[in-house]
């Protein structure tokens, strides 16, 4: 009788202790603090924004379905940028906020060079030649011309002939600036190209992309969990020492997974953050 008490004892402590470890994780890790960083929206696109900071520095955040974006994400515009824990190429974007709106009708980025303070030439010019610029991101160059890409999103074609005046270090991606006669359009002859900055850093790769899956722990052990998506299928996921795991991750609770590279079984799991508890 003795022994079948103690057994139905520690049967009882077991539970208690893992119902009060649970307990403690009921919601994400409060550590887990939201940073801002702010720059020049220099990439768009429905899953991936790129901006550059003041001092140069190129941040690449992911978007989801959670992701808040209040404004217009126009190249040029200067963007907030919220996103949880530390800054890691892809992390998603918790927030996206527009600072200052480009204003592209009156953009510093084309004119006249009449007009004060704009960029001159490095050529003696006619006066009665009325010269006009651009400036933006080389998309494409060849001998005989060039895709200048705007901040407004359109790309136009600049021509080149044995008189026009071009810099060194025109190639894909970095900014130039094209002085030209006449009006702006595709075709326009350049009479000088020059060199204003090299292209930022490249994006992360889709390899280095982080992204995440939620679902429903089936199985959980030292090296790794199973995890059934609302799809109905069960993914198999990794752990070694450099994973991140929330306290409480037990069979029946809700967690979601941060993982590089493409969804498949036996991923590696950055993160393991508990959603909500067992029902």
């Amino acid at each position: 009788m003795f022994k079948k008490s103690s057994i139905i004892l520690a049967i009882m402590l077991v539970l208690i202790f893992t119902l009060a470890a649970c307990g403690q994780q009921a919601t994400p890790d409060a550590g887990d603090s939201l940073s801002t960083k702010t720059g020049v929206l220099i990439e768009a696109s429905m899953h991936v924004v790129s901006i550059q900071a003041p001092d140069g520095s190129t941040y690449t955040f992911g978007i989801d379905d959670d992701t808040d974006i209040q404004g217009s994400e126009l190249l040029g515009n200067t963007m907030s940028i919220s996103y949880h824990g530390e800054y890691k190429s892809g992390v998603i974007a918790v927030s996206i906020t527009t600072v200052t709106e480009v204003d592209h009708e009156a953009s510093s980025g084309k004119g006249s060079t009449d007009d004060h303070g704009a960029p001159q030439t490095k050529e003696p010019t006619n006066p009665a030649d009325k010269i006009w610029y651009l400036t933006g991101t080389v998309t494409d160059v060849s001998m005989n011309q060039l895709q200048l890409l705007y901040e407004d999103g359109k790309t136009y074609t600049v021509l080149k002939d044995d008189n026009t005046k071009v810099d060194s270090g025109i190639v894909v991606g970095c900014v130039a600036r094209v002085f030209h006669k006449g009006g702006l359009k595709d075709g326009m002859l350049a009479t000088e190209i020059h060199f204003i900055s090299d292209a930022p850093p490249p994006a992360a790769s889709p390899a280095d992309t982080i992204w995440y899956l939620t679902g429903t722990v089936t199985d959980a052990s030292m090296n790794g969990l199973q995890l059934l998506y609302e799809d109905g299928k069960t993914y198999s996921i990794i752990k070694d020492d450099n994973t991140r795991v929330d306290e409480g991750i037990v069979v029946g609770c809700i967690a979601r997974v941060y993982h590089k590279g493409v969804l498949q079984d036996e991923m590696l799991a950055l993160e393991i953050r508990l959603i909500s508890d067992p029902p």
